[in-house]
């Protein structure tokens, strides 16, 4: 397998209800390797949290807090990052038959919370938000995107990371977000800004631009990514830790186990840049 090589993962997620938890996940992530996590909330039913209000998510972000500690614990270095992911737009109209405007306020209402939590030092991040990557009603697209913006503008004034699931559009879904970033007068440090779950050349092009990228860390796209690509982006599992999806996207400790056996074919400076050095710099963590 070769010798342990230090691996970051820039977005996972963890369920100490219904899945493993970050006291599993993290001790078998850091035996492989793992050194860093940044670790992004569920929408609160994830966590069979019902939904009431504003308050649902505020218990979000203290389970939230409690992986972090217990992944740190654990020695893995974490960033935390809560948001209002676009799905939750539907859920809460569909479901629990919330009117869109209702929606939109509570997801504003909530991103505001957020910035207060970064500020404060309590939260790492934003995440996720965004728009929907499925087809949904437009009504539903333009409340995520107005909750997008909100997010931009907060995680500006806080200083807060913040982590954007978008559609598969390529380059174009980079110069909306571009757009929408200079329309509020830019980022100090727009390395903060990540665009999670790329493909490696929208990846490249966003690094391009000043922003930060993750790609998913599967067998099959490592395969076929690490030293095809300039080392720019960082590596994401995407777990998502649900017993009914086991190791989807991929299980952290794979991901880093596979890194390692790629090693020798794309040597270790390249991967010291992707698993440390492009963390350190969008994360402000300090180094293994």
């Amino acid at each position: 397998m070769g010798r342990i090589i230090p691996v970051g993962d820039a977005h996972t997620h963890t369920n100490p209800v219904r899945g493993l938890g970050a006291e599993k996940i993290a001790a078998r992530f850091h035996a492989e390797g793992g050194w860093f996590m940044a670790i992004v909330a569920l929408s609160p039913w994830a966590y069979n949290i019902e939904f009431n209000g504003i308050d649902s998510y505020r218990q979000v972000l203290d389970l939230l807090a409690r992986e972090c500690m217990t992944a740190e614990d654990a020695g893995v270095k974490t960033a935390c990052l809560a948001g209002f992911h676009p799905a939750d737009v539907d859920r809460l109209i569909d479901k629990y038959k919330l009117d869109p405007v209702e929606v939109l306020k509570l997801g504003e209402a909530w991103i505001s919370e957020l910035g207060r939590a970064c500020r404060s030092g309590f939260l790492d991040g934003i995440g996720e938000v965004g728009r929907q990557h499925y087809k949904t009603r437009a009504e539903r697209v333009i409340i995520s995107e107005l909750i997008l913006r909100k997010a931009l503008e907060i995680a500006r004034d806080n200083d807060c990371i913040v982590h954007l699931h978008l559609e598969n559009a390529g380059k174009i879904t980079i110069e909306l977000v571009d757009r929408a970033i200079t329309s509020l007068g830019g980022f100090q440090d727009t390395a903060k800004v990540v665009f999670h779950h790329m493909k490696p050349s929208h990846a490249v092009y966003a690094v391009d631009r000043g922003y930060s990228a993750t790609v998913p860390g599967t067998p099959t796209l490592l395969e076929n990514v690490l030293g095809k690509f300039p080392p720019v982006f960082m590596l994401e599992s995407d777990h998502i830790d649900d017993p009914m999806r086991p190791g989807a996207v991929v299980y952290p400790w794979v991901m880093a186990q596979h890194v390692r056996r790629l090693s020798r074919k794309v040597g270790e400076e390249y991967l010291y840049k992707i698993n440390i050095d492009n963390i350190v710099r969008t994360y402000g963590v300090s180094p293994p």
